[in-house]
């Protein structure tokens, strides 16, 4: 019942939604499609593998024969999602899952209630996008409403591109169209994308553990470590991070965007659960939640690090900025299976608490409030990493890590408290933990044989800034260098304020642009 135990294929959490990628009268055919070497070089055993595997994942309808996939130049066993050359040559093996609904079927299970439809809602849906440059042939396009532009006015090269159906909220002429199907209307088709992506791709949350991480400054780190701790405890597990999307190990997934939108996320849910993934550990951040990207998903554990100013370019205030992240633990309504973890060395740990169901077991860390139910007893920092000894309700842990620096602390006492909350063996939390000693561009040693230190940090806020540069004066340099900029077309306001902390903290400061995106590098410099 709780999230440290991925849900059996017999044991869903909704059992009223669809049923899993692979039920367990299916298992063999699951386990073949996996490119272990079962299938030979032989096509033909290849496309009625598939043939059977589409059957079961309810991608073809009963009667219907496998056809080649109009994405496809040539029909070989690779038209029908099984490419034996590349899957040969891949050492990590795996599979890319392919879907095939038609619209009908899709909006009879999203539950999404048109205004009015028009065409032929029969037509089969191979996808969905709504930015129209990544349409292929067989996709749905969904006119989406965004800050900058309107998606109603990219229908013609959505169509152009391949697109079969449209959901819109605009009376569109489909008529006027080259391949366009079918037509939907709906109230807001911002509000059904995301809903429409789950269904399509088979709600994936609902098949694995999902821990949601949220807060400005240190969410990377400790989704690094909860992934170690779930991996200690034999768990595949799979993460979603600024930093990019990892699979089963250092498996790293590609992906066209830094922070996938509600489409992709469910595509790379569903590719993790189609290849085996237990857990999964995502960073969800205010302008994802704000933009509903995480609406259908379905999350076990809500994580809050800490909050301080970042996006008041796009929040417009600290409250609206703290609602928004808020959001990840309102879904925290289930005292049988949801978690939620909180530092309550913030101020802030009190209102995200109380979101969600009151009922919902929490589990504090802190590193100063001596009433979290996980917090050091005492701890050594240096330059080489940390030794904690650590409290927790299960009995007293013994730490050894090799990341640096104090804020680095509350990312460990983050991934403890979830082990905690999850009921991990306290052995494997340390293993766990203990197996993390470098983070990319956290805190992350550079060492070519130079006679001083060099790091390489994220910090690009106030707060983690001065964190930062606070950690390191502890330690003990003889000089601070540091080296910084401020991201363009962002928060104007935290400039100033980041730059009076490197000159208060630092040597040696040396200004330069970081990603001026739109703005003069020169002038951004000065601010």
């Amino acid at each position: 019942p709780i999230a440290a135990v991925p849900p059996q294929w017999d044991g869903v959490k909704d059992p009223h939604r669809q049923q899993p990628l692979f039920p367990p009268d299916a298992a063999g055919i699951a386990d073949q499609s996996r490119g272990d070497g079962t299938c030979g070089d032989d096509p033909d055993f290849a496309i009625a593998l598939k043939r059977g595997e589409f059957a079961t994942q309810r991608m073809l309808e009963p009667g219907e024969s496998l056809r080649p996939n109009v994405r496809s130049a040539a029909a070989s066993s690779s038209s029908f999602d099984l490419d034996l050359d590349s899957l040969g040559k891949s050492g990590a093996m795996f599979v890319e899952p392919k879907f095939r609904m038609t619209l009908a079927k899709l909006l009879e299970e999203s539950r999404v209630v048109p205004v009015s439809v028009h065409g032929d809602l029969g037509v089969a849906i191979t996808g969905i996008q709504h930015d129209s440059r990544e349409v292929c042939a067989g996709d749905l396009f969904v006119c989406c409403i965004g800050s900058k532009t309107d998606g109603h006015l990219y229908l013609s090269e959505a169509d152009k591109r391949g697109a079969v159906a449209v959901v819109a909220s605009k009376e569109i002429n489909i008529e006027e169209t080259l391949g366009c199907k079918a037509l939907v209307i709906v109230e807001d088709t911002n509000a059904v994308l995301p809903v429409l992506a789950a269904s399509f791709y088979g709600y994936p949350s609902k098949r694995m553990s999902v821990i949601g991480i949220t807060g400005t400054n240190g969410k990377t780190t400790a989704a690094y470590l909860i992934k170690g701790l779930y991996e200690a405890m034999s768990l595949k597990a799979g993460m979603l991070s600024t930093v990019g999307c990892y699979i089963h190990g250092d498996n790293q997934l590609e992906t066209p965007y830094t922070s996938p939108d509600a489409v992709m996320v469910q595509k790379l849910m569903a590719k993790m659960v189609h290849n085996g993934t237990e857990a999964i550990i995502m960073e969800a951040s205010s302008r994802g939640l704000a933009l509903g990207r995480c609406d259908e998903i379905d999350f076990d554990v809500a994580v809050f690090t800490n909050l301080t100013r970042d996006h008041y370019d796009f929040h417009g205030s600290e409250e609206e900025y703290r609602k928004s992240k808020g959001k990840l633990f309102a879904r925290m309504i289930d005292p049988e299976c949801h978690r939620k973890v909180a530092n309550i060395d913030d101020s802030n740990a009190p209102f995200f608490v109380a979101q969600g169901n009151p009922d919902v077991p929490v589990v504090t860390y802190a590193v100063e409030n001596k009433n979290a139910d996980v917090y050091p007893l005492k701890f050594e920092l240096s330059l080489f990493g940390m030794q904690l000894l650590v409290n927790t309700p299960k009995g007293t842990l013994e730490i050894s890590s090799g990341l640096l620096g104090r804020h680095n602390m509350y990312n460990i006492l983050a991934a403890i408290a979830v082990g905690i909350s999850t009921d991990a063996q306290l052995e494997d939390i340390v293993r766990g933990v203990e197996e993390v000693d470098a983070v990319p561009g956290r805190c992350e040693m550079v060492d070519e044989g130079q006679a001083f230190t060099v790091l390489v940090d994220y910090a690009h806020t106030p707060d983690a800034l001065s964190r930062l540069l606070d950690t390191l004066r502890e330690l003990g340099p003889r000089r601070i260098i540091t080296v910084f900029g401020c991201g363009g077309d962002k928060d104007r306001g935290k400039r100033p304020m980041m730059t009076k902390i490197v000159t208060d903290r630092s040597d040696v400061a040396i200004l330069t642009s970081d990603n001026p995106r739109t703005e003069d590098p020169c002038i951004l410099k000065l601010c």
